[in-house]
């Protein structure tokens, strides 16, 4: 008997040994789950942040498109600067190839509605042909002009280009005065509001 007295402190020290390895081990296996999710959380986050680069960068073409070399992407002219811009663009060998981008917008439909996939509303509203009525003059924009004006004749042979511009124009106006109009005399249509 006095033999198992001596083996139980042994007994109880390989116990304690055995409990204090079990926990070492839970503890590394809680660190190992704990940098698994971590892992996985990183993941997710750059899951979203591609996702959300990737939106940003088709919001950036959808805005304001501007490839080099396609002078597609160069229309509809939305700014002031960008009207400077293409007409510094145009020169001697390449006004054939915005003429024909030009022609090809304007042979979508009326060119009092193709013309704004030419220009913006805003920049049809700010100017006309001579710079006439305190507008900007289209004229000074020669190179953009001169390729405009042929893109027209070749869409609307049988009438003076100058003359099928200005109507266009006129035409563009004229709906902008008219949407003003409505909403200037209704006051709740800002607020999408029907009247009762």
């Amino acid at each position: 008997m006095l033999k198992i007295n001596e083996a139980m402190p042994e007994i109880k020290r390989l116990c304690l040994a055995t409990e204090n390895s079990h926990i070492a081990a839970n503890a590394m296996l809680l660190t190992k789950i704990d940098v698994l999710s971590q892992r996985a959380e990183i993941e997710n986050l750059t899951r979203a942040v591609k996702t959300l680069t990737e939106f940003v960068k088709q919001s950036m073409k959808t805005t304001k498109p501007k490839a080099k070399g396609n002078p597609d992407d160069d229309f509809p002219i939305m700014y002031e600067e960008d009207l400077v811009e293409v007409n510094h663009k145009i020169s001697q060998d390449s006004r054939g190839i915005y003429t024909n981008s030009m022609r090809k917008f304007l042979r979508q439909g009326r060119l009092s509605r193709t013309i704004r996939l030419i220009f913006s509303e805003d920049i049809l509203l700010n100017y006309n042909i001579d710079g006439n009525q305190k507008k900007k003059r289209l004229k000074d924009h020669e190179h953009l002009f001169r390729s405009l004006m042929n893109a027209i004749g070749q869409v609307e042979p049988t009438l003076p280009s100058e003359k099928v511009l200005f109507k266009a124009m006129r035409c563009v106006k004229n709906c902008a005065a008219k949407k003003k109009g409505k909403v200037d005399d209704d006051p709740l249509s800002v607020l999408s509001v029907e009247k009762s």
